[in-house]
């Protein structure tokens, strides 16, 4: 009798105290959501920007300008972002371009044309291209040991070569994840005096699989891309994408994210609420200029996917094989079909509302950082490219910027088949 009061009276005392730990952890989680709340910006004129830069450079698409321009500010706040940027080239010539809202939001910085944004892993293709080139020009061997080139990245159980590692094929890993994506790595913010030197974080690590026998995405890899480069040529990663890439495309404003560039906006993360957002962390891109760490405008990015199309950067056979889609071992494409630095895929398209929507093929790639959005959409049939960049992320990451890019690009597609008919 005594043994079972003793045990009924330790319940209730297990029980008190549990129910003070859950008090406690809801006290602290309802103190955290109240700092977030203290801390969000709100976003003014979300609904009508008030800052508008826009220029129109083939007055031939006017109509379907004038009727997209209408609906941008109700695309921007469906992202929740300060604001949005775009830019359309159609048979290789820039035909519109548009920047609404805030750079900054603390001190109330209008955007513009000329204002840079991260654009994450957009910053793939631009690698590919300049890795590609120097492919071209005899420089490197995208198929050799990529130990050729970086004696200091450690022997694994298996060659690796750049050739996989551009079509995340070569299995590195990607950033190690915690409970969210603010204590991950992609959160890094660690400043890295060399390419060579930023392997350190991942070169130790094993092979996920044999190359090419399987698919990860990693922005990892192409890290050792870009320390490849340089042990290739002896000459610096920027220096040779100015060379080879910004300059011969006048992207006189891109450049890698190290506080080089004076019109670089604000970034910001949305969070419980859809009219304001948090002040992005502070972050360090120093370790993945290659994969995620060049800043650009839209008109830049527009420029580099015609020029992409329309084989100026690279011969007609090496663009095939960068805009290839490439195979396992087993035979079958890898599960994004993924090329060198492209994602292969298609977008939905019906002429009229009433038609069954075809796939037409896309070449794209969506960007996603610490607080920005980005994504460069190729229509390789009808030689339309759409590029769009938000100085806020979600949870969505560049998803719904590029569902908003992709609308934009079926209206330049269905009004050019109707001015041509």
């Amino acid at each position: 009798m005594a043994t079972a009061w003793g045990s009924a009276v330790n319940m209730r005392k297990i029980a008190r105290i549990s129910g003070y730990v859950v008090l406690v952890l809801l006290a602290i989680v309802a103190i955290g959501i109240a700092t977030l709340y203290s801390r969000h910006v709100p976003i003014p004129d979300l609904a009508a920007a008030t800052h508008v830069d826009s220029e129109v450079y083939n007055e031939r698409y006017s109509p379907v300008i004038r009727d997209l321009r209408d609906e941008l500010d109700e695309r921007r706040q469906s992202l929740t972002t300060p604001s949005i940027s775009l830019a359309v080239a159609i048979d290789g010539e820039l035909v519109w371009a548009e920047a609404r809202g805030y750079a900054d939001l603390e001190s109330g910085k209008a955007t513009s044309l000329d204002t840079t944004y991260l654009i994450g892993s957009v910053s793939k293709p631009i690698t590919a291209a300049l890795v590609a080139s120097l492919w071209e020009d005899g420089l490197i061997d995208i198929d050799a040991d990529v130990r050729q080139y970086v004696p200091g990245y450690p022997e694994k159980a298996y060659p690796v070569t750049l050739r996989q590692l551009l079509s995340h094929q070569a299995g590195i890993r990607h950033y190690n994840r915690a409970i969210s994506p603010l204590h991950s790595e992609m959160a890094r913010n660690e400043q890295f005096d060399s390419i060579e030197s930023s392997l350190a974080i991942f070169k130790d690590d094993p092979l996920l699989f044999e190359p090419d026998t399987s698919f990860n995405y990693s922005t990892y890899g192409y890290t050792l891309v870009s320390a490849a480069v340089e042990g290739a040529t002896g000459r610096s990663f920027q220096d040779l994408l100015n060379e080879r890439i910004f300059g011969p495309l006048a992207m006189d404003r891109s450049t890698l994210d190290d506080d080089s560039s004076p019109t670089r906006v604000s970034d910001y993360l949305v969070l419980m609420s859809d009219t304001a957002v948090l002040p992005a962390p502070e972050t360090n891109n120093s370790y993945k200029w290659a994969g995620g760490g060049i800043v650009s405008t839209p008109t830049e990015l527009a420029r580099f996917g015609a020029a992409m199309l329309r084989s100026e950067l690279l011969s007609e056979a090496t663009s095939e094989v960068v805009f290839t889609a490439r195979e396992t071992a087993d035979g079958e494409l890898n599960p994004q079909h993924y090329g060198l630095g492209w994602r292969m895929g298609g977008i939905r398209y019906a002429e009229n509302e009433d038609d069954e929507p075809e796939i037409l093929p896309l070449i794209s790639h969506g960007g996603s950082s610490m607080g920005s959005a980005s994504v460069l959409l190729l229509l390789p049939e009808h030689d339309i490219v759409v590029a769009m960049t938000a100085n806020s992320v979600a949870d969505g990451g560049s998803g719904p910027v590029t569902s908003v890019a992709a609308d934009i690009m079926r209206e330049f597609l269905r009004f050019k088949n109707a001015t041509q008919s």
